[in-house]
């Protein structure tokens, strides 16, 4: 076999045991066969959805290895995941008004030290709402440019103003399903509204956040509250917990210990879900890579008169697993044959490494789009340096007269896949009579996020 070289253009040496810990993870990340750069020569360095195979498995998969993450590499390479890549008849991409308003932003904005987003002028703190991304124009030659990466995920996210989805959870070993559970999720985003839609925000919260488990019948009840906020203040969390029907104040970095039993923890929802100035941020690249999509076709969705958006989702009813399908191949919590499109996208490659040494991992490597800042993947390393889990998102496209997309904070599938112990846990998006984003102020505010509110709806 040809010895694999890795194509490193962004990253500066920084020598000693960093530059080799970078070295062996770009190694990972960048490295191409010859087969496969022979490839991208051949489509002039641009990949596109008419040049790749209907299936890459483990027959072909070193062909096209530069364009899967190195995690999903190996699960194609041992045969227990099969990628079908399409074409989508849609445009990937922000509204146009949002994107606008982000231009406006140039210049405005920076970060401190700490991590925090701040105004250049003042160099205070950020305490007031604006609408669009911070930074609209990312320089990969910027220290901090992996930290301003996020921080425009976040107000790309934040932009649906309020959500509330339905969820269900799958616990899956190599034979099939173990267990199960349905939640109710509800967001409220404080930044990031646009003009007209602000609300008062003198604790200067990022967003609240409700989970609320409604089956089985063992864990009915058993809900979360938490508020993360945008300055230094430590994050607040609470758990009502069924058997003493009592609210307990749990610490911040339990959100990073095992939901519920699962493989995955309440940071990763959506990819990210915590507090960026509590993780140090640093751009390690860019490349190219297939991302899926449930559906190859734009579903289109009414605009409510409240102004919000409803859901539409690909499935009638949820999201098909491996292990559903007789005579299956491959792994039990993969997707099942024809419930995926791959499609090409540029992404940045961003690491996060935790500064709570009380924090469950350690190296994180995400893998965002470049255009929608939509994390598809990450990769995660426990606190040793060991590779331990990696997750996979999956999205389809909703738009609404007005333009209004499901693009940021919505998802239709994510899989938490632990490689150390195989075994993975999936969360899905279960349709919902009253799932809805863009949920205006008068559907709901601050107030449905308070302890009492908690704890009526807990009982």
């Amino acid at each position: 076999m040809p010895e694999k070289k890795a194509i490193i253009t962004t990253i500066k040496a920084k020598g000693g045991k960093e530059e080799m810990r970078q070295k062996r993870i770009l190694m990972k990340i960048f490295g191409l066969s010859l087969c496969s750069l022979f490839f991208l020569l051949l489509c002039g360095g641009t990949v596109k959805a008419m040049d790749l195979p209907k299936v890459i498995d483990k027959t072909n998969c070193s062909q096209y290895k530069d364009l899967l993450i190195p995690v999903m590499y190996r699960a194609v390479e041992r045969g227990e995941w099969f990628v079908t890549p399409g074409k989508i008849n849609f445009d990937y991409k922000l509204p146009k008004s949002f994107l606008e308003a982000s231009l406006k932003n140039e210049g405005k904005f920076g970060i401190n030290p700490n991590g925090n987003l701040i105004e250049i002028n003042s160099k205070k703190i950020v305490s007031h709402n604006f609408y669009g991304i911070p930074f609209p124009k990312i320089d990969p030659k910027d220290p901090v440019a992996g930290g301003k990466i996020m921080w425009n995920f976040v107000f790309a996210q934040d932009r649906m103003m309020g959500r509330i989805e339905r969820f269900h959870y799958r616990w899956v070993n190599k034979n099939g399903e173990e267990r199960y559970l349905l939640s109710i999720w509800y967001n409220l985003y404080m930044y990031s509204r646009p003009p007209g839609q602000e609300i008062k925000n003198p604790d200067n919260v990022l967003f609240y956040e409700i989970t609320n488990l409604t089956e089985p019948m063992s864990c009915k009840g058993t809900n979360t509250l938490t508020a993360i906020y945008m300055n230094d203040s430590p994050d607040i969390s609470y758990a009502y917990v069924p058997a003493i029907r009592r609210i307990r104040r749990t610490g911040s970095t339990t959100r990073s210990d095992p939901y519920m039993g699962s493989d995955g923890w309440m940071d990763l929802q959506n990819g990210w879900a915590g507090k960026n100035s509590s993780m140090n941020w640093k751009y390690v690249g860019e490349k190219t890579i297939l991302v899926g999509f449930t559906s190859p076709d734009m579903i289109p969705v009414d605009d409510i008169p409240d102004g919000s958006i409803p859901i539409k989702y690909p499935y009638s009813d949820h999201f098909k697993l491996n292990y559903e399908n007789p005579g299956w191949k491959g792994a039990s919590w993969a997707p099942a044959p024809g419930t995926v499109t791959y499609v090409p996208r540029k992404v940045w490659v961003v690491e996060q490494m935790p500064k709570d040494p009380y924090y469950s991992w350690g190296l994180h490597i995400n893998y965002i789009d470049q255009e929608t800042y939509t994390i598809f993947y990450k990769e995660v390393y426990d606190r040793s340096g060991k590779f331990r889990t990696w997750t996979c998102t999956f999205r389809h496209y909703n738009e609404s007269p007005s333009g209004k997309n499901n693009i940021g904070a919505q998802y239709d599938v994510m899989f938490n896949i632990d490689e150390v112990v195989g075994h993975a846990s999936v969360a899905g998006t279960k349709p919902y009579s009253e799932a809805r984003l863009f949920l205006p102020a008068s559907e709901m505010d601050p107030s449905f996020f308070t302890t009492n509110n908690f704890l009526l709806l807990s009982k």
